[in-house]
């Protein structure tokens, strides 16, 4: 497929294929000043300014590979948290969390607390339901909320377990995002507890976009081709490349969670 090739327009976002990778690092760089380094297998790794939040990823070349960000308490400390988003994920959705997170670091969050200029009681759980997400049938001890379509889903484990565990991949994470048939998931996100949860309310934001979003032929994937809306792009219905701007949406940090029921 030629490079000039008009895109075409594609929605839901959470069908659409992984999208173009600049979406994801460009604004940390040129907008939050982020370094850039690569790590020793290749891959890139993006620090924040403050040194608090490190994005890795193999997906830089344009590659549909993993995305990962860990949370520091400070410079070379143990992660706190982490927020992986795996091969297939849209850029936009994972865009949508690190580049909130991003501004949220600037102000050390105290934009995005009670009584901050971008404090707003969203959950993710809230955002969905107001876009007909509705509980369904979920692994024990979980609680899964499912697209009108039913072809994502957004999953909160119920229950405590250990950060650390959750950190390192050995629990499963606090809440996911399944793209996809839910029993064989096309791409998965996952977030562990202790995560600043504004990001993760933008991200569900774009996860359950029904915005139409730029991709050429050959970039949806085959499994979803039956699934998606696809049209030409016109002057009368442009393309979001991103999600919807941001207005800020915000909820108190996950490092004091808060109960369960608030926190999905």
């Amino acid at each position: 497929m030629s490079s000039t090739t008009p895109p075409l327009l594609v929605q839901p976002l959470r069908l659409a294929g992984p999208g173009d990778p600049r979406l994801i690092t460009t604004p940390l760089t040129a907008v939050h000043g982020w370094s850039r380094a690569h790590t020793p297998d290749g891959g890139l790794r993006l620090t924040s300014p403050c040194r608090t939040a490190v994005l890795t990823g193999d997906g830089a070349a344009g590659r549909a590979g993993t995305w990962t960000v860990h949370g520091h308490s400070g410079p070379g400390t143990d992660p706190l948290w982490r927020a992986t988003f795996g091969p297939g994920t849209p850029a936009e959705i994972t865009a949508a969390f690190c580049t909130v997170l991003a501004d949220g670091l600037r102000t050390r969050h105290r934009d995005y607390l009670l009584g901050g200029p971008h404090y707003r009681p969203d959950t993710p759980a809230s955002v969905l339901a107001d876009r007909g997400w509705r509980p369904d049938q979920a692994p024990k001890g979980f609680h899964d909320q499912a697209a009108p379509d039913h072809t994502a889903v957004y999953r909160h484990r119920v229950g405590h377990q250990p950060h650390d565990a959750e950190v390192a991949g050995l629990a499963p994470p606090s809440w996911s995002m399944l793209g996809g048939d839910p029993q064989h998931p096309s791409w998965r996100a996952e977030f562990t507890i202790g995560l600043p949860f504004y990001p993760l309310v933008h991200a569900a934001r774009a996860f359950s976009s029904t915005s139409p979003v730029q991709r050429r032929v050959g970039d949806i994937p085959t499994r979803h081709l039956a699934l998606v809306t696809v049209r030409r792009p016109s002057r009368s219905t442009p393309a979001r490349p991103m999600p919807p701007a941001w207005s800020g949406p915000s909820t108190p940090p996950a490092s004091r969670p808060a109960p369960a029921a608030r926190r999905r």
